[in-house]
């Protein structure tokens, strides 16, 4: 697998890039995607399903030390779905715990290496065996040998182990989640240049069942009349919008969609919330400030949908908005109209 050398580095603004497995770890700027609710997640998906994120719509993707967590047959698949949502020579960089540092430390009797607790395991063999598991969390264990042949099983091509921080792509800012240097090595792999027919082949790979499929997230809060925080997570009936909007000066009654100038879904904001009761406890409606709703597509193509909160005065105010392509039979519109 050759190496080239990547000409000047474009500008970072504009690319569209995943945070996969992000946990708590979320970076703005980023579509930051997890299996669980948490605040700053933008995607709620279980790649095991498919992520709701559009075929070649992101330039690059990371992922830190989220793999190890799904059991050694569903790791191919797995990379198999990040591949799908990069563009032909997108790039993906995975940071992973190193197997073999692990052995070494363990060797040469370097207890401190291994970051737990004295109360989970107190013997030389405990601390490797509880470490590299992590509690039990880790189901598969990695080096960067057997990574490149995962990589490129999965149908990825220029596989190369990186240094921490340093990237051979041509996406400096790829290497900012880079976390946890000591334990970890990092690879990076592109997908390669595709033909009409090899795209349909990632189309297909993996389910898409709502046809509809995530660009591009952005956030608009804090702003000077909002507060407030949203998340994506695909559904049967479409995409589920989940969050919570808080009035600045203000109370807000319900939160809508807006596709081309029409509504095209809204609710009220009523859902209780007792972590944001708990945040702003001197706001009463604070405690019931949550909301979610469903948007379906009712026709094919791109659509910007803003996420818009309406204030009690009338005023309204943003809260984001999400760069969707719908991929159901054409019909008129998009998206129908908000009840």
């Amino acid at each position: 697998m050759g190496s080239s050398k990547p000409s000047a580095p474009p500008e970072e603004k504009g690319h569209r890039r995943l945070n996969w497995g992000c946990g708590d770890h979320v970076a703005p700027g980023w579509i930051n995607t997890d299996i669980k609710e948490a605040d700053g997640v933008d995607l709620v998906a279980d790649i095991r399903d498919g992520l709701p994120i559009a075929s070649g719509a992101l330039d690059y993707a990371v992922s830190i030390h989220a793999l190890p967590e799904l059991p050694l047959s569903e790791q191919v698949p797995a990379l198999g779905e990040l591949l799908r949502v990069l563009r032909p020579g997108g790039v993906l960089r995975l940071g992973l715990p190193d197997l073999g540092k692990g052995i070494d430390a363990y060797l040469r009797g370097d207890h401190g290496y291994f970051k737990v607790e004295e109360d989970a395991a107190s013997t030389p063999g405990g601390r490797f065996v509880t470490h590299m598991l992590w509690y039990g969390y880790s189901r598969t264990l990695f080096t960067s040998d057997f990574v490149e042949e995962l990589l490129a099983k999965a149908g990825f091509t220029e596989v190369h182990e990186r240094p921490y921080k340093t990237t051979g792509s041509p996406f400096p800012e790829i290497t900012m989640l880079d976390n946890r240097e000591e334990e970890s090595f990092f690879m990076e792999a592109s997908r390669p240049l595709a033909s009409d027919a090899d795209e349909d082949t990632y189309n297909a790979r993996m389910p898409q069942p709502s046809g509809v499929k995530v660009l591009e997230v952005t956030h608009s809060t804090p702003n000077d009349l909002l507060r407030g925080h949203f998340r994506v997570q695909d559904s049967d009936q479409g995409l589920k919008l989940m969050g919570w909007a808080l009035g600045k000066e203000e109370a807000v009654s319900q939160v809508e969609i807006v596709a081309g100038g029409v509504t095209v879904a809204r609710a009220p904001v009523a859902v209780e919330r007792p972590d944001i009761g708990e945040k702003f406890p001197d706001v009463p409606e604070a405690k019931t400030a949550g909301f979610q709703l469903v948007i379906a597509p009712t026709g094919r193509g791109e659509s910007r949908l803003q996420i818009e909160a309406a204030l009690a005065s009338g005023k309204r105010a943003p809260l984001g908005s999400i760069h969707v392509v719908t991929s159901r039979p054409r019909r008129r519109g998009l998206f129908g109209r908000g009840r």
